[in-house]
């Protein structure tokens, strides 16, 4: 039996389904060992701030209804990301390559590499980031206004922001790679210049111009030449369409959303 597996939902999804699909496959990798890539996009312009933010600090949520956009708050950490023109990836994991001899640094440092190889397999010169400083980590400056240690750089400008919840068992990562930004969405939603994001982050369209469905096969083979295993294709099952449902009302919640 395949011990990894490969989701790629078909449709744009909201954002509060998308963040319940994502909790799921971490509730599965704590039930035995296995690991999953999802790659997916959002149904609307939706604003994720990471699981210790406040939103009414880090969001314009009058701005964000306005402009008929959503917001969510993450199981994860890290900082605002406008969602829109992007592939997200997943990754979601119980496997020993994750954890035998390595902690939530090192693990993201390992994913970091793997998104980086598949981006310079298509002729993009990425690299990883040295970090910024560290008064901008305590910050609620969104996103991509800096980079984080060990996330993807090109030519000096962020192009993946990637946040990771990890626990003794399993981890949960995802990230979102901008095809194309609308800058003044991002800036006004995350209360943040515009002119300052176009200076720190770039997008795909500005740095390649390869079809975004060949990054999406870069990723795939990236990832499954780092588990030396082929990813098994897999679609939900209807009791995993069950146990998203009871997930999904969290994330549509003001009192989940909100209650920082």
């Amino acid at each position: 039996m395949p011990s990894w597996f490969l989701l790629r939902e078909p449709e744009p999804l909201p954002a509060a389904e998308n963040m319940a699909r994502d909790e799921h496959l971490f509730n599965l990798c704590h039930e035995k060992k296995c690991g999953f890539l999802r790659l997916y996009a959002w149904a609307r312009p939706t604003f994720s701030i990471g699981v210790s933010q406040k939103a009414q600090r880090a969001l314009n949520l009058d701005l964000i209804r306005a402009s008929g956009g959503e917001y969510v708050r993450r199981l994860t950490g890290g900082k605002a990301v406008l969602h829109h023109r992007e592939i997200t990836y997943a990754v979601v994991s119980s496997e020993d390559l994750f954890f035998k001899e390595h902690d939530l640094h090192q693990s993201y440092m390992l994913i970091s590499r793997v998104l980086v190889r598949a981006i310079r397999s298509l002729g993009v010169d990425a690299s990883l980031s040295k970090g910024s400083a560290a008064e901008l980590s305590r910050s609620s400056n969104p996103c991509f206004s800096f980079p984080t240690p060990h996330e993807i750089e090109v030519g000096g400008k962020k192009i993946v922001g990637s946040a990771q919840k990890r626990d003794k068992q399993a981890l949960l990562q995802h990230g979102s790679i901008p095809l194309a930004m609308e800058y003044d969405l991002y800036a006004g939603g995350a209360n943040f210049p515009a002119a300052a994001l176009r200076q720190s982050m770039t997008t795909w369209s500005d740095i390649s111009g390869r079809d975004p469905r060949e990054l999406e096969e870069a990723l795939v083979q990236s990832f499954s030449e780092f588990t030396g295993s082929r990813l098994a294709a897999m679609e939900f099952s209807a009791e995993d369409r069950l146990r998203i449902g009871e997930l999904r009302g969290k994330y549509a919640s003001d009192e989940w959303n909100l209650s920082l």
